[in-house]
């Protein structure tokens, strides 16, 4: 039987436990928790869970800059993010598109809900087989220098595997002050 993984990134440790609990349900046995993007991103890195689930309004680390540091490091860059917020307008949902998100879900919603969005991400089947813990491949079966050189083929550029804060919108950043907490841990991530 095949342990699959799910990593929930929300301050709300309630939301936690309601995501918790639902993503279990489907088969996602393993749950890695986080209250903030940092953690989040450090849970990624680390245990490179099959989703991750997002909460976009965190404080410290927004979900839209959190999501955008985890597709700009080479171990979680094709991991699909869930985004779930009471935060249901046109400019939320535009930035987590353009950031890479894979789906987007309202609070509140439902288990038939997370269903969808979890059979859109990997396919009904695929799901199916995820709920009885079958084995199927998660993963586009290209590795991630495969992908990136077939991104680069018509290109004589390198891929680009330096972040920093100045690539991101700080006005997602609610407190200032945490630009320089965000560039250490950026410079600790990069690869």
């Amino acid at each position: 039987m095949t342990r699959y993984s799910a990593l929930i990134i929300d301050d709300d440790i309630w939301m936690q436990r309601i995501l918790s609990k639902t993503l279990q349900s489907y088969g996602f046995k393993t749950i890695f928790l986080a209250s903030n993007g940092f953690e989040g991103v450090d849970h990624a890195v680390e245990n490179k869970p099959d989703i991750i689930i997002l909460d976009i309004l965190m404080p410290e680390l927004s979900g839209h800059l959190t999501l955008k540091i985890l597709k700009h490091i080479q171990r979680t860059k094709n991991i699909p993010v869930l985004m779930v917020s009471a935060l249901s307008d046109t400019e939320n949902l535009g930035l987590a598109v353009k950031s890479g998100t894979a789906g987007f879900v309202s609070k509140p919603f439902t288990r038939a809900t997370v269903y969808e969005k979890l059979a859109i991400i990997f396919g009904k089947e695929k799901l199916d087989a995820i709920i009885k813990g079958e084995s199927v491949q998660l993963n586009p079966s290209m590795s991630d220098t495969d992908i990136d050189q077939y991104i680069m083929r018509d290109s004589n550029e390198e891929p680009n595997n330096n972040i920093t804060i100045e690539d991101y919108r700080t006005d997602l950043i609610e407190d200032k002050s945490n630009l320089d907490n965000i560039r250490k841990f950026l410079s600790k991530v990069r690869k």
